[in-house]
């Protein structure tokens, strides 16, 4: 039922983006200025889109699908989502929906989370320079 109502959320978030795009819609009453109601469609998006990676990742409502659980997670964190940096931190840490772990990708989402706010104990590591965006190997 989770599954099915974050898909629903996720529906609704586009509508409220684009009421607040277009300042009106056939039958919604909206009180909001244009900037919340923006706010409000991108806060909803952003979750349900986090919610749908858990969803993959545990097969909540759903097959388990690592590969689709990192693409959600991936797009949350790069939405703004902290819970989703450090999600998709931890799929490449243990190589979870891809075919072999990558601690520079990890420590690149890890970072990301420590710079809005998520600090984990022994991720210490992640600060080294050897993973610095210049420094990855291609």
């Amino acid at each position: 039922m989770a599954f099915k109502y974050l898909r629903i959320a996720a529906s609704n978030s586009a509508l409220v983006d684009q009421i607040a795009a277009t300042g009106q819609a056939t039958g919604i009453k909206v009180s909001a200025s244009n900037k919340s109601r923006k706010g409000l469609a991108k806060g909803e998006l952003v979750l349900s889109i986090y919610e749908l990676g858990n969803c993959f990742r545990y097969g909540w409502g759903t097959e388990k699908d690592p590969e689709s659980a990192l693409k959600y997670f991936e797009t949350a964190a790069r939405l703004g989502d902290i819970d989703a940096m450090s999600d998709t931190a931890w799929c490449y840490m243990n190589g979870f929906g891809i075919k072999k772990k990558n601690k520079y990708m990890a420590a690149k989402y890890y970072r990301m989370a420590e710079k809005a706010g998520k600090v984990e104990v022994g991720n210490s590591w992640v600060w080294k320079e050897k993973y610095d965006d210049d420094k990855q190997k291609k």
